[in-house]
C-alpha cells in the first residue's frame, strides 16, 4: 500500500496458521525503529507502540519536519490479522487529518475509504498484514503464529500505484523460511528468509527477538515506498509507556527543534 504511506503509510500482509496464545504481553511497549535504504540513505524515524492488548499505532517521522504519519490498527485476536486501519497525517499542533481507512467485513471483503474514492475489495485472504505497514502488524502476529522453525506463508495486499485512483491488490504469496538463531549486543534473534511473488522475488532477511517475538530488523530488496529504492529497518530500542506518556513522545518529535533552541 505504497499510497497509504504517501497520503498516511497504510499496509496490510498475510500469514498463515494458528500459534501460541500465551505469547508474550507487548501492551504499553514502544519499539522505536530507523528506517533507510539498504546503504543507510533516506533515514527516518518509526515507533510502533502496543497501545492495548489488540491496538497498536505507528508513529513515522524524519527528524526536523514537523509532520509525521500515523497509522492506527486494530487486530482481531482469532485470526491475529488486521480488522480496522486508519491512517491519518499529524502536524505539530497535534491536528489529525484522516486520509485511509480499511476495514474488515463478515464474510473477508474489505471496504477502504481515500478520501472521496470507495472501493470494496473481495475474497481477501483469511489472513493477512502489509509490507507497506513496515510489517508492523507482522510483529503482533508473530508471536502467536511461530511454529518452531516451520516456515510461514502468505499474501501481501497493497495499494496498486499503477491504477488511478490506486485499488487494494493482492500481489501474491510471501514464504518466511527459517535460517537459524543470531545474537546481536545480547538480544537472542531469529532470522528467516522472506521472499516470493508477493516481494516480486526481490526479497530478504527479517528477525524477530527470539523471548517476546517482536519485530526486530529486515534487509528486502523491494522498496516498500516511492523514495526508496530497498527496504531497511533496525530496532533502535525498547521502552514502555503509558497512554500519556505515549501522546508526549509524539509531541517532542515534532517539536525537537524548538525544545533544542
Amino acid at each position: 500500500m505504497k499510497y497509504f504511506t504517501c497520503i498516511g503509510g497504510l499496509a496490510l500482509l498475510c500469514l498463515t496458521g494458528c500459534g501460541d496464545d500465551t505469547a508474550p504481553e507487548l501492551t504499553q511497549k514502544v519499539l522505536i525503529y530507523e528506517k533507510s535504504n539498504w546503504d543507510g540513505s533516506n533515514k527516518g524515524q518509526i515507533a510502533v507502540y502496543f497501545e492495548e492488548a489488540t491496538k497498536l499505532e505507528s508513529f513515522k517521522w524524519h527528524k526536523g519536519n514537523n509532520q509525521a504519519t500515523i497509522v492506527r490498527a486494530w487486530m482481531d485476536s482469532s485470526s491475529h490479522t488486521v480488522r480496522r486501519f486508519e491512517a491519518l497525517r499529524v502536524d505539530a499542533t497535534g491536528n489529525e487529518n484522516l486520509s485511509a481507512v480499511l476495514e474488515t467485513q463478515p464474510g473477508g471483503s474489505m471496504d477502504i475509504r481515500l478520501g472521496d474514492h470507495r472501493q470494496e475489495f473481495q475474497n481477501a485472504p483469511s489472513q493477512w498484514h502489509s509490507y507497506d505497514f513496515d510489517f508492523a502488524s507482522l510483529g503482533y502476529a508473530f508471536r502467536f503464529l511461530r511454529q518452531g522453525t516451520d516456515p510461514i506463508v502468505f499474501h501481501i495486499l497493497d495499494l496498486d500505484l499503477s491504477e488511478s485512483p490506486p485499488v487494494l491488490r493482492d500481489f501474491g504469496n510471501v514464504e518466511m523460511t527459517f535460517q537459524g538463531e543470531e545474537n546481536l549486543k545480547g538480544r537472542k534473534l531469529l532470522a528467516y528468509r522472506i521472499d516470493g511473488i508477493g516481494l516480486d522475488n526481490r526479497g530478504g532477511t527479517i528477525r524477530f527477538d527470539k523471548e517476546e517475538g517482536y519485530l526486530h530488523s529486515f534487509e528486502i530488496q523491494k522498496p516498500d515506498e516511492p523514495g526508496y529504492d530497498s527496504g531497511k529497518l533496525v530496532l533502535q530500542s525498547v521502552t514502555s509507556m503509558n497512554k500519556a506518556e505515549w501522546r508526549n513522545f509524539k509531541y517532542r518529535q515534532l517539536h525537537a527543534d524548538t525544545v533544542s533552541h
